[in-house]
């Protein structure tokens, strides 16, 4: 029966999944599973503290896991003891520190903390520390009010999912812990994604289609000249896809500047393909329901297509009645009339695109 409880309590322990209130039961009894218990995710501040009370060198023993060899002794006999001289030995040793450690726990005139209960078992520390990270993600947020893909890079949907789960009543500690690390990565995340932007504004090729992409996200949208391995082939026949965009990295992906048909197939293209990820922003602001570009798309505008409207956007934008440019066409052939650019300056305005 006492190897049966011992192997269920370290199996606990090494369980990623074990509640913190079984934790805190297996700590005031097993004082030699504490250096298993502090490396467990569900080990909470409290806990941790306490352990630290009553056992301090559990920090500095290593960790066991299971089915992994345990580390060789330094020297001397008491280490083959420990280690070397067999598993019976070792057993014993184990319900020693059991007694030993027992004893101290509950002898009342030893002076030691009492064990933590389930009671004490609270997420007010990691829901703390989840409104650090908030306060701060949203710091680093409002540096892009007013950027067209301002939801992209912020993620903001995400984010609000995480606040949405933490804000239940009856979460638990473990949970808890688990959402303000990634509150934490996020904004990690973010931070790195602002320090990326503020190198990129520079336009460091010098090109043309580099300058329009910098322009319009503030150095929040990448761009790469690799629309050949980046880009689905087209199955229309006799068209080649010049052009694409992602949203993870959030880039602009078109052909070799020297492929497309001069400066104006340049500009139009970028323009074209920086539309979609406006439309995506859009779409992301608008979580609960259509955003205001599938609302235009659904009443008829643009011929009931997205990529008619990113056309209508890059020719409003160059002040365009046409898609041929060195006797090639681009786009999708659907040139826009005077109410849709009308309509498409609207929704610049509404989405943050830059419009002249």
């Amino acid at each position: 029966m006492g190897d049966q409880m011992l192997d269920a309590d370290l199996a606990a322990t090494q369980n990623p999944y074990t509640p913190p209130a079984q934790l805190a039961d297996i700590a005031g009894r097993r004082g030699d599973l504490h250096p298993l218990i502090l490396a467990h995710p569900g080990c909470y501040p409290q806990l941790r503290e306490w352990i630290s009370q009553v056992n301090p060198n559990a920090g500095r023993y290593p960790v066991a896991v299971a089915g992994a060899p345990l580390p060789a002794p330094r020297r001397g006999r008491v280490g083959c003891f420990l280690i070397g001289c067999g598993g019976l030995a070792l057993v014993a040793l184990a319900f020693v520190v059991v007694l030993v450690l027992g004893a101290a726990l509950s002898s009342p005139s030893g002076g030691s903390p009492q064990g933590p209960t389930a009671d004490e078992v609270e997420p007010q520390d990691s829901l703390a520390a989840f409104n650090a990270e908030r306060e701060k993600y949203y710091e680093l947020a409002a540096q892009l009010e007013g950027n067209p893909v301002a939801p992209l890079v912020t993620q903001t949907m995400a984010f609000e999912r995480l606040e949405n789960s933490i804000a239940d009543p009856n979460i638990t500690t473990a949970y808890a812990a688990e959402l303000t690390q990634k509150a934490q990565e996020a904004r990690q995340e973010l931070e790195q994604r602002i320090a990326d932007a503020a190198a990129r504004r520079t336009n460091a090729s010098g090109s043309v289609t580099e300058g329009i992409v910098d322009e319009a996200g503030a150095g929040f949208i990448d761009i790469g000249w690799d629309a050949d391995t980046a880009c689905a082939t087209s199955e229309r026949e006799g068209r080649v896809t010049v052009g694409c965009v992602s949203e993870d990295p959030i880039a602009v992906h078109i052909a070799p500047e020297a492929q497309l048909p001069g400066d104006m197939g340049m500009r139009i293209v970028v323009l074209h393909e920086l539309t979609h990820l406006y439309q995506r922003a859009d779409s992301d602001s608008h979580p609960d329901g259509p955003s205001a570009a599938v609302q235009l798309i659904d009443q008829g505008y643009f011929q009931g297509s997205s990529e008619a409207m990113a056309d209508c956007y890059a020719l409003t934008y160059m002040n365009q009645r046409t898609l041929t440019f060195e006797n090639r066409t681009m786009g999708y052939g659907y040139v826009c009339g005077d109410e849709e650019r009308r309509v498409i300056r609207e929704w610049a305005a509404q989405v943050h695109a830059p419009m002249p």
